[in-house]
């Protein structure tokens, strides 16, 4: 998992967004609540569940399918999530706080 920040120089609670690379063997639904709980500075355990806005087994099987073929054509999703805008290609989670 790496992320970049797009105001580094500021404090987790100014931060706006950040995005995250999704690690070898990590699923696109695991992905996402990290991020949002990095982006947040909350503990995974307080978030809302995923499962409330979006289906992680269908969010996994979606990304899981085009990070097995690399030729398979790019998409994303986006949706909002315990207070924050989520878009997510094969590779990357991007999370913005919604305003």
């Amino acid at each position: 998992m790496t992320h970049d920040s797009s105001n580094d120089n500021e404090t987790d609670t100014q931060t706006t967004e950040i995005t995250y690379e999704i690690g070898e063997g990590e699923s696109p639904s695991e992905a996402v609540v990290r991020a949002t709980a990095d982006l947040t500075n909350t503990p995974v355990i307080d978030l809302d569940p995923l499962y409330f806005v979006m289906d992680p087994v269908h969010l996994d099987g979606l990304f899981g399918e085009s990070r097995r073929r690399p030729g398979h054509k790019e998409h994303s999703v986006t949706f909002s999530f315990n207070g924050c805008h989520i878009s997510i290609t094969r590779d990357t989670v991007v999370v913005r706080r919604q305003e």
